[in-house]
């Protein structure tokens, strides 16, 4: 039985998605992609298949290098088995790498968090020194007002009140 084949435009309408989105995923993916003797790309049930699973990761929120990763342990799983019995790992599945994708956004997060936070302890010392600073400056200032309030001895006796305070 033949393979059934598709040409670009095909495959943008059956997914519902535009020629360039399909180019740059085979490109950014490094989907494999058959092409004719004029260099047209030839799509196969299986090659669909894939790009269905890619537009699903991709609608679940992993990015690009999560799903690169996702295919190719998945190219892994289908290859033939090597000659030699082997104790099979792990199978990596959809939701494993969904999970690997969401511990790498906690993980992501988790950091720019720290970070913030870093900077608005830093903050919050500025103001305190501002604050401190302020306070002092208040201190000082109402001292030499009540200094000028009660009259420095005899230097303050002639003047009044308000060119004390102004210094004149």
């Amino acid at each position: 039985m033949k393979e059934q084949i598709y040409k670009i435009g095909e495959v943008s309408e059956m997914l519902s998605i535009e020629q360039h989105t399909l180019r740059y995923l085979e490109n950014s993916l490094k989907i494999k992609i058959k092409r004719d003797e004029r260099g047209d790309r030839l799509y196969t049930d299986s090659d669909i298949d894939t790009l269905r699973l890619v537009l699903k990761l991709r609608e679940k929120g992993l990015n690009t290098t999560a799903i690169r990763l996702a295919l190719e342990n998945t190219e892994e799983e289908t290859q033939p088995p090597p000659t030699e019995t082997v104790s099979p790992g792990p199978l990596v599945t959809f939701e494993f790498v969904e999970a690997v994708s969401l511990v790498r956004q906690v993980s992501e997060q988790n950091d720019e968090i720290i970070r913030q936070n870093r900077l608005l302890e830093e903050r919050l010392k500025r103001l305190e020194e501002k604050l401190d600073r302020y306070s002092r400056e208040r201190d000082q200032n109402l001292d030499e007002l009540m200094q000028i309030l009660k009259g420095d001895g005899n230097e303050g006796k002639n003047k009044s009140w308000l060119s004390r305070l102004r210094g004149k």
